[in-house]
């Protein structure tokens, strides 16, 4: 194929589609194993681009591919951001829009009038928000469901969202309570006492719920 003279960027066709779809299809059939591995590999994808200095900034069922042998990898980085140390402080340096509501941190969707009235006060993703959208990408892949799946339409979930309110709990069929209680870590408010996890901790959390499944201590 013929690019001209412009650089082209080509990606691996992923067979099974975005993860939404990808559950919607398989989800009576995944096993636990299959399940936290997929949770394991969004954990292992954060945890590469926060090495890098790199904030996602959008991640949701959508953008969360699914190749053919079940395995997941993070896709579209149109809102990614790339941070950079100067002067001791960390700034964002590209530009962000909102995301996918459902998966997106209450902090980015936070409105704040500008003091004179007319220029935008912009809001930039951080690794907390990425470790925010992992949270409610763990509740989707253990029950099946988007999260707030008993919210109709966006405004009704902005609304919950606004409201410092998390998704319900799930039975513990498909959640445990330690699966929950990490989830909720990774929901806390910005400035609670307790701060989310880091994407090592994601990564930890998913190895350490697989090996639970093989001693059978789940």
């Amino acid at each position: 194929m013929n690019f001209g003279w412009l650089p082209a960027m080509v990606c691996p066709w992923l067979e099974n589609g975005p993860l939404t779809s990808f559950l919607e299809r398989r989800h009576d059939t995944l096993n636990p194993v299959e399940r936290l591995s997929l949770i394991g590999d969004a954990a292992a994808g954060l945890q590469y681009l926060h090495s890098k200095s790199i904030v996602h900034g959008d991640l949701s069922g959508s953008n969360l591919l699914i190749d053919g042998n079940g395995r997941a990898c993070i896709s579209d980085f149109g809102l990614s951001t790339l941070l950079t140390t100067f002067g001791g402080s960390t700034y964002a340096t590209s530009s962000h829009a909102q995301g996918t509501l459902r998966w997106t941190a209450p902090e980015l969707l936070d409105f704040q009038v500008p003091e004179d009235g007319e220029n935008a006060l912009h809001v930039f993703p951080a690794p907390q928000s990425d470790v925010y959208s992992f949270g409610s990408i763990a509740l989707q892949v253990l029950t099946g469901k988007v999260p707030y799946h008993y919210c109709i339409r966006d405004a009704q979930v902005l609304s919950a969202i606004l409201k410092g309110m998390i998704p319900t709990r799930p039975s513990r069929v498909p959640v445990t309570d330690r699966q929950w209680t990490f989830m909720q870590r990774c929901w806390m408010p910005v400035d609670a006492g307790e701060s989310r996890p880091r994407a090592d901790e994601l990564v930890e959390f998913a190895k350490e719920e697989l090996t639970a499944i093989e001693k059978g201590t789940l």
